[in-house]
């Protein structure tokens, strides 16, 4: 499966849907008990499609990831 670039909150995740990448980010925003205490800032999380970092994606990773900074 070819995994695609979204952003969250200025993390790059790959992954096949934006909620699986808003998934992998969101514990790196902020701890999880704060978001079962705020599920509104929870829902508000956005993952945007970034297809200009498309080309970065690591063929050999099938699984979603978050692309740690060079």
């Amino acid at each position: 499966m070819r995994l695609r670039a979204y952003t969250v909150n200025g993390i790059v995740v790959f992954a096949g849907r934006g909620t699986e990448a808003k998934s992998l980010a969101a514990p790196r925003i902020r701890p999880v008990e704060e978001w079962r205490e705020d599920v509104g800032a929870w829902v508000a999380l956005r993952a945007e499609r970034a297809p200009e970092l498309d080309h970065q994606w690591d063929e050999s990773r099938t699984s979603p990831y978050i692309q740690e900074p060079a």
